[in-house]
């Protein structure tokens, strides 16, 4: 059920694969907002530390690297609640769930993962996403593996298992390899 060490090496190597130059000339990738995002942060949560950007659950990012144009939203955090599979998560642990949106911008096809994608706590430490599938799961799952070709979206819900005792996420991660920092969205307090 959780093949995570394989899942991560193939998505590494599926990201690694991508991650040859940026299509803005400079070597680095280019991030920035999209115009058509609702508006900023505000007062929306705790700020990761001065002078990196966040963004509000629900703004869209454009992202230009390796050759490739695209935009990623985390639409929502959900950590309550969450539907299940019968008989998990383990004792002691509890889903929590960000649904994601990913759309290819550019011409050719980009691999995607979902262990592009982790949690930000407090606490400093961070969560990865656990692949689960089967019935009762919250349905759209991202998948684990996908070719996304030019013009096309994908979008679905990402599970990550965490301690059940654990506060609510600060922030929704997006940290691609070939980004020099993780793209933020911080998590209101609910």
């Amino acid at each position: 059920m959780r093949a995570r060490a394989t899942a991560a090496l193939a998505a590494t190597l599926l990201l690694t694969a991508i991650a040859g130059c940026s299509s803005d000339g400079s070597g680095q990738p280019r991030v920035a907002k999209a115009p058509e995002a609702p508006s900023g942060v505000g007062s929306a949560g705790p700020s990761p530390s001065p002078g990196r950007e966040s963004y509000a659950l629900g703004d869209t990012v454009d992202i230009a690297m390796s050759g490739h144009d695209f935009s990623v939203t985390a639409i929502a955090h959900k950590d309550r609640g969450v539907p299940s599979p019968a008989g998990l998560p383990a004792d002691g642990q509890k889903w929590v769930l960000a649904e994601v949106k990913l759309c290819n911008k550019g011409g050719k096809a980009l691999g995607v993962t979902p262990f592009a994608w982790s949690l930000a706590y407090a606490d400093g430490s961070r969560m990865e996403p656990t692949h689960v599938s089967g019935s009762g799961v919250p349905l759209p799952m991202y998948p684990l593996e996908a070719m996304i070709r030019g013009g096309d979206c994908l979008r679905g819900n990402i599970l990550f298992e965490v301690p059940e005792d654990y506060p609510r996420a600060q922030r929704v991660l997006y940290s691609p390899t070939g980004l020099d920092e993780p793209v933020e969205w911080v998590v209101p307090k609910g």
